[in-house]
């Protein structure tokens, strides 16, 4: 009886081992979904000016301006301002900055005090991309 009691839990074991397998943790368009995102500074920092920025993306091919492409494109920068609605062109202006050659740093010089940055990705043609991972916002201070 003790080996047929055995025998069991091991095949039990080996049944949830499989239906977790099967399961598993979800992977889909989460962890697959492009994303752009600050790597420096971080959100809530405090920094000196000139402020040297670094981008990342993931799962989006961050390319110069001209080709339209599906998940790629360039990043843009809007300064104090408020993100661009998807579907619409990126302005251009002191505030409103293009990184058309595929840059994924700069140096901001910035007045003393709170900052908002928002991160967008456009494609080739400066068409601001929808999707929630798709643009960041941070809030950093200058001293």
């Amino acid at each position: 009886m003790q080996y047929f009691a055995t025998r069991m839990l091991v095949v039990a074991v080996g049944m949830v081992g499989a239906v977790v397998t099967l399961v598993g943790p979800q992977t889909g368009a989460a962890t697959d979904a492009p994303r752009v995102f600050f790597v420096a500074p971080t959100d809530g920092a405090t920094v000196s000016s000139p402020v040297h920025v670094k981008f990342g993306a993931q799962n989006f091919t961050v390319e110069p301006a001209g080709q339209v492409r599906p998940n790629a494109g360039h990043l843009h920068l809007a300064i104090d301002r408020d993100c661009v609605p998807a579907g619409q062109v990126f302005p251009t202006d002191a505030t409103y900055i293009h990184y058309g050659k595929g840059q994924m740093e700069t140096d901001l010089t910035l007045s003393l005090g709170r900052h908002t940055l928002c991160l967008q990705a456009a494609d080739g043609a400066h068409v601001v991309l929808g999707g929630d991972g798709l643009h960041q916002t941070i809030t950093i201070t200058v001293k």
